[in-house]
């Protein structure tokens, strides 16, 4: 038996280091990735099938010394077969089986090749604490576990010190640049000398001589960075040997030249399946670096068809290197998918161009093109089994094609624009079924992207953007948000709902679509309270003032009011009214779904009122018609005093009391200024308010029992303002004398008022203290 369990663990250290030897080859990149997942996976299976076969000898070799054991209780003496320790003696058996494990593993090495050290723990007897009369495990296996000793076994786990990345992957690569740049520089001395048939055979030749010199190295040790750098340099220089035969040379024409290039790019697609991925990245810069001088040259002779076929070539060549590296993981197809989108970028400033329009062949390079931004969209919305990189990358990919997708077709297709929203509209509806309610980032910017598109696509259509224009747009995400509880689309309809206010349309129409948008808003809350949220309450009703100031606007316009100060008039009117019902009806300021006071929405309307008021203040000695001045002065009136009492009884009322004092200060100013009262009126007008402000918060302290503190903090607040005012701003002074004499006026004046305060609040003091 202990035969069989040394051969088993030799099998399994055996077949642990050559799954280690594959791994490590895989994680470096120098294999292929399916064929050797698939031998990982088999290799994997093998060496948990001896883990088993392991596990089941030592459960019989422990039978076997607990039948040994009861023997030993019968009056049996003690063995130690096999080298196992005797019971009761843990030490007496151990060194013959460490020297049994080291011979195991030093059987396996093989000379010049890593080896996997294990360590084995040899058993331990357990604890003689058990109950009488119930089995006992006398020993304890611990099974073989890998010591990370040897470097490769390092790099098998992925962690690969600076030293190995930049010795084995960045030097090669700067290596194969550098030795390209030397052969054109190189190129660039020799060629004046020679002549036009003697320079291709030799540019051929040095590309083949590269091309050959590079894969005999590599068929030789294909780990080899360097050795893979000198292969790709020579796939370079095919490349430009390709270009300089059609561009310089002229020896070809641009459908040989991109056949040739077609070759190129399949040849280096073969050889990143089979060697690195190195070769797949090269030969993206190289289709990148041909497309911008085709879109240049294009746009240089102003052909069509030269442009068609340069499309036809991109498309050719981006098929074939994303079907040959595609990879089950999304993310994994980065290079390919950043490549298919840079690409498309880089021909829309072909398609833009003017000598497209109207021929044949620049409508189907757009239509060719429209197809391929359509294949990364509907690619990341199919794919709902995705990481969080993959959408990110689904999302950042998808976003930039489609706003290509939205440019190409709105610049040649704009009569058709609609079908662009039904485009919009599918891709919505494919993230629906495939993801539905996902809020990561990737699908998130996906979304937004899509619904900018659809934006774009409604205002650019006849008819349908000056009349419906974003309005149906917000209706539909509004309804599809509450209905479905989807918090993007909720947040799309509150976007469109501004846009419809911003846009130019049919003025009657906008009004219409905001009714429409506003009821439908207000019933969906209540219906669905528990969707709710204070921000949709905040935004909705700034976005309805603007929608009220919006149609006044529309409806002065269609009135054709003449006088300009009546028509702000009328488009200031309904925005008051609508802020004091907001700020006054307990309907309006509680929270829908808790019935409380929303603290948020209450500073919201208190700040809208606060612009309103100096909104009146600017245009309230305008107009020159007293009766229209009248109405501004009555409204400035109710304006400042709407929440002054709320203000000045609050429990924190001492910094709204300063508030108070600059509002109402202020608007006695401007109202007697309109008037043509003399400055110094208006001072004295301010103190006498401050005075009666101080008085009445100490009487109203007496008689109603409660705190006015804020109030006479109003007061007091006021009287320094109008001090100072009067003394430094509204008395113009001739000498400093009089200078001198109004700062001594204005101080007598704050100190005889600071007495009288003083004087009050003690008498106030001792009336409480006389009462308690």
């Amino acid at each position: 038996m202990l035969e069989q369990l040394v051969e088993c663990e030799n099998r399994l250290l055996e077949e642990q280091r050559r799954f280690n030897e594959l791994l490590l080859a895989w994680r470096s990149g120098d294999l292929g990735d399916d064929l050797t997942r698939m031998k990982i996976d088999q290799m994997q299976r093998e060496v948990d099938a001896l883990g088993r076969q392991l596990t089941a000898l030592r459960t019989v070799i422990a039978a076997q010394a607990d039948r040994e054991r009861a023997g030993y209780r019968q009056g049996a003496m003690p063995k130690a077969a096999y080298g196992w320790p005797a019971y009761g003696q843990p030490g007496a058996a151990a060194q013959p089986w460490d020297q049994t494990m080291s011979r195991a593993a030093a059987q396996t090495a093989e000379p010049g090749k890593p080896q996997q050290a294990y360590q084995q723990t040899p058993p331990r007897p357990a604890a003689q604490t058990a109950e009488p009369g119930k089995p006992q495990q006398a020993y304890q296996q611990t099974p073989p576990r890998p010591v990370a000793a040897q470097a490769g076994y390092q790099q098998a786990s992925g962690k690969q010190d600076l030293e190995k990345t930049i010795g084995r992957a960045i030097l090669p690569v700067c290596a194969a640049g550098l030795i390209f740049l030397s052969l054109v520089f190189f190129a660039m001395l020799v060629l004046p000398y020679l002549s036009q048939g003697v320079k291709m055979v030799l540019m051929y030749t040095v590309s083949a001589a590269i091309t050959l010199a590079g894969g005999i190295l590599v068929a030789h040790d294909r780990r080899n960075k360097a050795f893979l750098g000198l292969l790709g340099c020579g796939m370079g220089a095919w490349y430009l040997s390709l270009f300089l035969s059609d561009f310089y040379f002229h020896a070809i024409n641009d459908g040989i030249l991109y056949l040739g290039l077609l070759v190129w790019a399949v040849v280096l697609c073969v050889l990143s399946r089979l060697r690195s991925n190195l070769f797949l990245i090269i030969g993206q810069i190289g289709v990148g670096i041909s497309l911008i001088l085709g879109v240049l040259m294009c746009n240089w002779t102003e052909d069509a068809e030269r442009f068609l076929i340069l499309s036809i070539y991109y498309a050719v060549t981006q098929t074939i290197f994303f079907v040959s590296h595609l990879r089950r993981e999304y993310y994994r197809n980065a290079v390919n998918l950043v490549s298919w989108s840079i690409g498309l970028l880089i021909l829309v400033f072909g398609a833009a161009a003017s000598y497209t329009e109207g021929s044949a062949a620049g409508t189907a390079s757009a239509v060719l093109l429209l197809v391929l931004a359509a294949v990364p969209v509907l690619l990341g919305c199919i794919l709902a089994e995705m990481d969080e990189n993959g959408k990110l990358l689904g999302g950042i990919v998808g976003a930039l094609c489609i706003f290509i997708f939205s440019g190409l077709f709105l610049n040649r297709f704009t009569g058709a624009a609609l079908l662009l929203l039904v485009f919009g509209i599918a891709v919505l509806a494919l993230l629906e079924f495939r993801r539905p309610g996902d809020l990561s980032a990737g699908t998130v910017l996906l979304e937004v992207a899509v619904f900018a598109q659809m934006f774009f696509a409604g205002v650019a259509a006849p008819y349908f953007g000056e009349y419906v224009s974003t309005g149906l747009l917000a209706e539909a995400c509004l309804l599809y948000g509450f209905l479905r509880k989807r918090k993007a689309y909720r947040a799309a309809a509150l976007g469109y709902g501004i846009l419809l206010l911003l846009i130019p349309m049919n003025g009657g129409m906008r009004t219409v679509w905001g009714l429409v948008f506003f009821g439908s808003a207000v019933l969906l809350i209540g219906f669905c309270r528990e969707q709710y949220e204070t921000w949709m309450k905040i935004c909705g009703y700034l976005m309805f003032l603007a929608f009220l100031s919006e149609t006044a606007v529309w409806g002065t316009d269609l009135a054709a009011v003449a006088d300009v100060y009546l028509s702000d008039l009328i488009c200031f009117m309904p925005i008051v009214l609508c802020n004091i019902l907001a700020a006054k009806v307990p309907l309006f300021r509680r929270n829908p779904k808790t019935g409380e006071e929303e603290k948020a929405f209450a500073a919201v309307t208190m700040a809208v009122q606060a612009l309103l008021i100096a909104a009146v203040l600017v245009l309230m000695g305008k107009p020159d018609a007293p009766v229209l001045r009248l109405i501004y002065m009555l409204l400035g009136l109710v304006l400042v005093c709407t929440n002054t009492y709320s203000l000045l009884i609050r429990k924190d009322g001492d910094w709204w009391g300063i508030y108070v004092a600059l509002k109402l200060l202020l608007f006695a100013s401007v109202a007697l200024h309109s008037y043509g009262v003399p400055v110094f009126v208006n001072d004295v007008t301010g103190i006498v308010i401050a005075f009666c402000c101080i008085v009445a918060g100490f009487l109203a302290e007496m008689r109603m029992k409660r705190k006015y503190k804020a109030l006479r903090v109003c007061g007091l607040v006021l009287v320094l303002l109008c001090v100072v005012k009067l003394v430094l701003v509204d008395i113009r002074y001739d000498n400093v004398l009089l200078r001198a004499a109004g700062f001594f006026v204005g101080g007598i004046l704050c100190f005889g008022i600071s007495l009288v305060y003083n004087l009050v609040d003690k008498w106030m003091g001792r009336r409480e203290n006389a009462k308690n």
